[in-house]
């Protein structure tokens, strides 16, 4: 071992020890830095899924409208017109009898015939009411549904991409969604670690 080796192993130490600061200090940026994306990638999961929910409810509404709504009115329509078809050929048959002679034969049928043709008539008139009413609504509905999804889905969005999120939970307050998250108050596994 010659004399320079313990010379050059002394004037290492403080070199060293400022790499091991220089590395404690890089240490500790970097949990400081894991921590800040860890806690952001945690607010951009509960930003999505709160948007998700946003997604999921405007996806629902329109669903509603239009398989349940609509299909309601359609089956309406559908009813409408069996009994306009049924009406019209009792006011057939009426007709034709009342062309025809009155005697003690055909005044017999003749009433039950009136008496059908005005049971027919009744329905009629009210599926042809039901329908006038059902497309109102349906009308009325689908323009207030639509706006009103639309308008929760553009705040959800511009709200998600600006990343607001109190804009964000204020939308869903606003559209009065909850959001149904299983297992909210329990850790992720990560966090358990």
């Amino acid at each position: 071992m010659d004399q320079e080796s313990p010379k050059n192993s002394a004037a290492e130490i403080p070199v060293t020890s400022n790499g091991e600061v220089d590395d404690s200090h890089e240490h500790n940026f970097n949990r400081e830095e894991f921590g800040y994306n860890a806690d952001t990638q945690k607010l951009l999961a509960k930003n999505g899924e709160t948007l998700l929910g946003a997604i999921n409810f405007f996806i629902a509404s329109v669903n509603t409208l239009v398989n349940k709504t609509i299909e309601d009115t359609l089956m309406t329509v559908k009813q409408y017109e069996s009994a306009r078809i049924e009406y019209d050929a009792y006011r057939t048959d009426l007709e034709e009898l009342n062309l025809g002679p009155r005697d003690a034969n055909t005044l017999p049928k003749i009433e039950q015939s009136q008496h059908l043709f005005q049971a027919h008539k009744e329905k009629y008139d009210k599926m042809r009411n039901d329908v006038s009413i059902k497309l109102k609504f349906l009308e009325e509905n689908k323009v207030k549904v639509l706006h009103n999804q639309l308008v929760l889905f553009h705040n959800a969005i511009a709200a998600y991409f600006a990343g607001n999120q109190k804009q964000l939970e204020q939308t869903l307050k606003q559209f009065h969604i909850k959001l149904k998250t299983p297992g909210v108050d329990a850790p992720s596994w990560l966090e358990e670690q």
